[in-house]
């Protein structure tokens, strides 16, 4: 079977698909010399409300509730002055939902505030957007505050593929939401394309490529069509009202992707994503560095100190409680021995293509990863789904497609129970730069 990990979200999600296993995987290990508490982090705001939930998002998102909009943003302020951990912060990643539903004066108030705490030393600030919702005004709004990437979530450059996404916006939408962010100032724009979609043709998906490369976009986020459990998208398969693109076809589009975008300039540097030189998304190499990251906001997930938090997937209640006791929006919480922390570690830096630093992981870990992970690399070697030199283990352009597979083999080499079987559940979804399936 065609495996390629798909990267979610939180969230942006995240990537290639048939079995999305460590999607939600973020357990960052506790090094053997420990992160510096001065060292600087990322954060993430989640904003849920969307103007429509689309069929295929399994992401904390709803209908946008007008009314609400002053009291969630005044409890991300809150929230922001009481959690910050103060720490210098690197990278900001605003998602959602999506963040330019928000009015011009709320997102400005927004902004404002998330700007003057997070001080001078923020080299990358992303905003999600809708191409029909990132309005020249609204664009103005974030270059105000020093947003300098924009993450447009197009999906598909066809009315028709769309449609069955549920997408809202036009294509020609597309072209002028990056137009409009240029003369913005924003010089740093992302395109999040899905492929794999019920009908869609490789000729229509190196379509949807080649117009985001006349763009002129600096950095391509391409995931396949994923069929989360409780989804409308995949209530529609199983009454048979949509077919899922066959698998070979899906491997293919995934294998076209790469050649594409290398030809046309683009670096991967992670399963799904493509970056023009010096584009790089900074706030999604801290989290599969496993670095440490503050989350605010419905459903946002902190990775501080070495334990994981996440917060309650609900707006109402989290307005309710935030105030009164910013701990109590806090509904699980995780701290993982080393060794844990180490397997999964190892499967998050083998999605970068270039996969596990040898002697920085043993800096950071603690553990030699070719000694740890013996079993699963003789047979990942074995099936050439891995190479390892004395530099790094990272996976082949035949292991890109099957990396589901071995993720699962590595983690299993950390625990008796395997925990991989488990794993693509677990709470700690990444605030990632994803296939964006909450709306924008």
């Amino acid at each position: 079977m065609y495996q390629s990990g798909k990267l979610t979200a939180r969230n942006s999600g995240e990537t290639p698909h048939i079995e999305s296993l460590p999607d939600a995987i973020q357990s960052a290990a506790m090094s053997a010399s420990p992160t510096p508490r001065d060292a600087d982090i990322g954060w993430y705001v989640h904003l849920p409300f969307c103007r429509t939930k689309c069929g295929y998002c399994d992401f904390y998102s709803l209908p946008t509730i007008s009314t609400l909009i002053p009291d969630l943003v005044a409890a991300i302020r809150h929230e922001l002055t009481t959690r910050n951990p103060d720490r210098g912060v690197r990278t900001i990643f605003v998602g959602g939902g999506t963040p330019t539903e928000l009015p011009e004066e709320n997102l400005d108030d927004l902004l404002g505030a998330i700007g003057r705490m997070a001080g001078d030393r923020v080299v990358e600030w992303t905003v999600e957007a809708n191409p029909s919702s990132a309005s020249e005004l609204k664009l103005d709004v974030l270059r105000k505050h020093g947003v300098n990437r924009v993450s447009f979530g197009a999906q598909s450059f066809f009315p028709d593929e769309l449609q069955v996404l549920e997408r809202i916006h036009d294509p020609a939408h597309i072209a002028e939401s990056v137009l409009a962010a240029r003369r913005a100032g924003i010089d740093n724009v992302n395109i999040d394309l899905i492929y794999g979609i019920p009908g869609q043709s490789m000729a229509r998906w190196r379509e949807s490529m080649q117009r985001a490369i006349d763009l002129g976009t600096d950095h391509l986020s391409c995931y396949a069509l994923m069929y989360e459990p409780g989804t409308a998208m995949t209530k529609f398969r199983e009454q048979g009202r949509v077919t899922p693109c066959d698998e070979s076809l899906e491997a293919d589009m995934f294998e076209a992707t790469i050649d594409v975008l290398a030809a046309a300039g683009y670096e991967q540097y992670e399963i799904s994503n493509f970056a023009k030189p010096g584009r790089r998304c900074e706030a999604n190499l801290v989290y599969w560095r496993n670095q440490e990251y503050l989350g605010v906001g419905p459903s946002a997930v902190s990775f501080l100190n070495g334990i994981r938090r996440k917060n309650i997937a609900d707006v109402r209640k989290y307005i309710a409680r935030v105030v009164e006791n910013a701990d109590d929006i806090v509904v699980e919480s995780e701290s993982l021995d080393s060794t844990h922390r180490a397997g999964e570690t190892a499967i998050q830096l083998l999605r970068l293509i270039d996969g596990i630093d040898r002697q920085q992981f043993i800096q950071t870990t603690g553990f030699d990863a070719v000694a740890l992970f013996a079993v699963a690399i003789e047979e990942m070697r074995a099936a050439s789904l891995i190479e390892v030199t004395e530099e790094a283990i990272r996976l082949t352009r035949r292991g890109l497609l099957l990396s589901n597979y071995v993720m699962r083999a590595f983690l299993a080499c950390v625990d008796e129970d395997d925990r991989a079987a488990s794993a693509d559940r677990r709470f700690v979804t990444l605030n990632v730069d994803r296939n964006d399936q909450t709306g924008p």
